[in-house]
């Protein structure tokens, strides 16, 4: 995906990166991660707090502050004032989008909890962020708290953007639905601000609200000139972009024990004071609205796929993702838009969206995934081709195959009716461009992204067959046989011409399939969907061994690297695991999930890549949560747990020894496959499982293959009383069972896996690390 920014072009920025190499950050004091706090990888996370289909979201800063497209609200303690630093947040219950943090400052305790919400649930309206700030003396004796609050435009520049330190640009608008798009202000010297009794204007304009309880002061700035008294407003004053300004300064005298509230609320852009929402505002109630986003978010998990663990990191970053790809959905009248995040990727791809579509209908979210689909038509180009990003062929195949996997999972035919003339028209495309190019492969590109190579990339041929796979599910499901068979044809054409190529390629690099068909060089990317989202080559291909073999030996901190192995890419090494679960490799497969996940926020957000490996841990502008990550993520969980292969239905393709201690259930409720839902309940005994299947299938998989944990030493298997025989791991089911026996023993020394020890583990040579930079 490129990277967003306002003022420079993707191909100056390439050259930023690639020609134009700084000094690599240094390794951080370990100190940063503090006893007592979730780990949290990121040095400067910054996290979301958004409505589902809202065009905007709010960007919860590194310190914890609240950036919106008019400013940034922010808070201080003491006396004199220090800006709030807390890097740390984590979400309530663990996973609904409404973040918490706290700190201490001399005995008090200080929490604060932020959601945002619309007035009248309208997605479409005024995004309010409702902020409440909760003070407790822990303290034997009577203690007096100062806090403020301000707010600015931005805070410090130190790169080349023009744009604050882990912020996005903004305002910015798009030439047509679906471009980057921010909504907001600029910054203007010559505003006017003032104050009312429980609100700080500029222009105008509702920027926050205030409580005026133990309130002892409103002033225009923190310091002025000559140590003058401070401006109540109205004032224009020379500031710059990064002065606060509105301050309100509380003193509060607490009793030992004893807490205070105080809520502020903030829209996301600023509002006409003569706006009647401008008034609703100041009067809506923190916990009502608190109450509404809790049932909403509630409301949505209760409806879907619920998987549930034995592992709490591993459920909450389950749920939480599903709510990051959500608010990065963004409703324009009939149009639902799914941007990559709020941030600096407040943009449509086909591929991403593709992904995060599949992601909603694997999880039982039909009708969002259909929303998104129904945007995708906007991107077919007269020729036929779907193209969202100039010079990126791999929109064909995304397209293609989100259209036949959404008929596959829902068995909606009229969906299907509807989009097969413009999969028609795809086809021609495909089979014009085919015969015009000399080997009959995808032609030569410049994506400026993802392979950043100008050639045959191997990739767009990958998911070009993977999307005239599902063009053959599509033409056979309308019982279009003829074209089917044209299709099929075709297919293996294709297949043949670029198995043909692979080996000419391979021949050259011991079975390696290079990022591109006819150049060298270029970063790891589709050439590793030989297996993931369709199977294309052979799980055993040796080409497919060696490939996989070759990048994971690019990984460093346990996840692939980019651009010649300067930055960790954090979405990118899934698709190696989603591989290794076809092949068998479970092992490989935890071990690189369990290094996915400590990799994430202490709000389970996920990045892109732009992180040194052995690093200072800062994505710098390429801002958390990444959408991709999040629909990959859920993905991953969804298909360890339940997923379809050639017509065969696979349950629990890799386990963790952490899920499988005596008295550990895993459930796995209301799941979408191919054949209809699947429900499971796996109980573990003292010396085996008992698993229930409830399953209500639509049409039978072939086979039902049960994969038996590669750190058990499997004895007798029974299915509803009968024994059935296993080999390799794998115990075929019958398609009605409703009840499996399993007898087991854990082998012994059997390394032990979970998120906790990935962390211990990383953080041990997180610090050797540091230990040896000091010396360097």
């Amino acid at each position: 995906m490129n990277i967003r920014k306002v003022h420079i072009t993707g191909i100056c920025l390439y050259l930023c990166l690639y020609l134009y190499l700084p000094l690599q950050a240094q390794v951080l004091d370990p100190s940063i991660d503090r006893e007592g706090e979730p780990f949290c990888y990121f040095s400067k996370p910054t996290d979301v707090i958004g409505v589902m289909d809202g065009k905007e979201a709010t960007l919860v800063t590194p310190e914890g502050y609240f950036y919106t497209g008019s400013g940034e609200l922010m808070f201080f303690t003491g006396n004199p004032p220090v800006p709030v630093n807390q890097r740390v947040k984590t979400l309530l219950k663990g996973y609904l989008p409404v973040i918490e943090y706290k700190f201490e400052r001399s005995d008090l305790a200080y929490s604060v909890e932020a959601f945002a919400a619309t007035l009248d649930g309208n997605p479409e309206s005024p995004l309010i962020n409702f902020i409440r700030v909760k003070i407790k003396n822990n303290d034997s004796k009577a203690r007096t708290a100062y806090f403020s609050s301000g707010i600015r435009y931005q805070n410090d520049e130190n790169t080349d953007w023009g744009v604050g330190d882990n912020r996005f640009g903004r305002p910015w608008k798009a030439k047509k639905l679906g471009e980057f798009e921010q909504g907001g202000d600029t910054f203007n010297v010559h505003s006017e601000y003032s104050f009312s009794d429980e609100a700080f204007f500029k222009d105008g304009r509702l920027m926050y609200t205030f409580p005026k309880e133990n309130m002892i002061e409103k002033v225009m700035t923190l310091k002025t000139g000559y140590n003058e008294a401070g401006s109540q407003g109205p004032a224009k004053m020379l500031i710059l972009p990064t002065t606060p300004v509105g301050i309100v300064h509380y003193k509060v005298m607490l009793e030992p024990g004893k807490e205070v509230s105080l809520d502020f609320r903030e829209p996301y852009v600023a509002i006409d004071k003569n706006d009647p929402v401008s008034g609703q505002i100041e009067k809506a109630s923190h916990d009502e609205y608190l109450n509404r986003t809790v049932k909403f978010w509630e409301d949505i998990l209760s409806r879907g796929m619920e998987i549930t663990l034995p592992e709490e990191k591993v459920n909450n970053t389950f749920k939480a993702n599903l709510f990051y790809d959500l608010i990065a959905r963004n409703k324009h009248g009939e149009d639902y838009v799914q941007n990559v995040n709020e941030f600096q990727y407040d943009q449509f791809w086909l591929r991403d969206a593709a992904s995060i579509l599949r992601m909603y209908d694997i999880s039982g979210y039909h009708d969002f995934a259909r929303q998104v689909l129904d945007f995708f038509p906007r991107w077919q180009q007269p020729d036929g081709n779907f193209v969202s990003q100039g010079g990126q062929l791999d929109g064909w195949g995304q397209t293609m195959w989100a259209y036949g996997q959404h008929y596959l999972i829902t068995g909606d035919k009229q969906f299907a009716e509807k989009v097969y003339p413009s999969v028609q028209k795809a086809f021609v495309w495909l089979k014009n461009t085919l015969e015009k190019d000399s080997l009959h492969l995808f032609p030569v590109a410049t994506p400026g992204d993802n392979e950043d190579i100008t050639g045959r990339v191997t990739g767009h041929n990958f998911l070009a067959l993977a999307g005239l796979k599902n063009v053959i599910v599509l033409a056979n499901a309308l019982g279009r046989t003829e074209d089917a068979k044209t299709y099929q044809a075709e297919y293996d054409n294709y297949l043949s011409n670029l198995m043909k190529r692979l080996k000419e390629v391979t021949s050259r690099t011991e079975g390696y399939i290079t990022p591109g068909l006819d150049r060298q060089g270029g970063n790891d990317w589709g050439n590793m969907l030989t297996l993931y989202p369709e199977i294309i080559l052979d799980p055993f291909d040796p080409m497919v061994t060696k490939t996989l073999q070759v990048t994971r030996s690019k990984y460093q901190e346990g996840i692939m690297t980019y651009a010649n192995g300067r930055y960790l890419h954090h979405y990118l090494t899934m698709n190696n695991t989603q591989s290794e679960l076809i092949r068998g490799e479970q092992e490989k497969a935890l071990g690189e999930f369990y290094a996915v996940l400590m990799h994430t926020g202490s709000t389970h957000t996920g990045f892109e890549y732009t992180i040194f490996p052995w690093g200072n841990r800062d994505f710098s502008m390429n801002l958390t949560p990444h959408g991709w990550f999040s629909a990959e993520f859920r993905t991953l969980l969804r298909n360890m747990m339940v997923r379809e292969e050639n017509g065969e239905l696979h349950l629990f393709s890799a386990l963790s020894p952490e899920w499988l201690k005596e008295g550990d259930i895993i459930t796995v409720h209301r799941a979408p496959t191919n054949f209809g839902q699947v429900n499971i309940d796996l109980t573990v005994k003292e010396s085996g499982a008992n698993i229930r299947l409830n399953n209500k299938f639509n049409s039978n998989p072939s086979r039902i293959i049960l994969h038996l944990p590669y750190f058990m030493n499997v004895g007798v298997i029974k299915a509803d009383g009968k024994t059935v025989p296993s080999s390799n791991n794998k115990a075929e089911l019958p398609l009605n069972t409703k009840e499996v026996t399993i007898e087991w023993v854990k082998q012994k020394n059997y390394p032990a896996m979970n998120y906790n020890k990935a962390v211990d583990d990383y953080k041990k040579q997180y610090r050797q690390k540091y230990q040896e930079s000091l010396s360097k």
